[in-house]
């Protein structure tokens, strides 16, 4: 029996199962994903309105922000799901990534190469799998479905 692994994903999340996938895609590599939470059985996490329950409670760590100097220090939930699938689960099934602009910053004002709109546009082509919309801008045979609600 072989013992150890080639890769270690920590999460579960739409990221860390797509990472998992792709690398397992090779059947020479050995992938592990840990993911602290459960399964995603609870109701609420398969109804788009769940999601205004789903910030708190024990799918989420519980975590708030420092202090808000701008809100009158207050603590914001920052919500953070504990739950095989992660974010996803508990964000009111809705997909949405950055605006190209913010990649193209992240690469020329922050100095990040690699992460411009047009070095990443290709993994989010291949990840996505868009039954909405097609074209220059979205992926339609990848692991991640993105649709409308029935």
């Amino acid at each position: 029996m072989t013992t150890g692994f080639d890769y270690v994903i920590v999460g579960a999340g739409s990221s860390g199962c797509v990472l998992a996938a792709r690398l397992s895609e090779n059947p020479a590599v050995r992938v592990c994903i840990i993911e602290a939470g459960g399964k995603d059985s609870h109701p609420l996490i398969h109804m788009p309105v769940g999601f205004a329950k789903m910030t708190t409670g024990p799918l989420t760590w519980g975590l708030v922000t420092a202090p808000q100097k701008h809100a009158d220090n207050r603590e914001i939930l920052y919500a953070q799901a504990k739950v095989l699938g992660g974010d996803s689960s508990i964000n009111a099934e809705v997909y949405t990534r950055g605006h190209e602009t913010d990649y193209d910053r992240w690469a020329n004002e922050e100095g990040a190469d690699g992460w411009a709109f047009k070095d990443v546009r290709k993994y989010f082509l291949r990840s996505e799998g868009n039954s909405i919309f097609s074209g220059s801008l979205h992926g339609t045979d990848g692991p991640l479905g993105v649709s409308n609600i029935p």
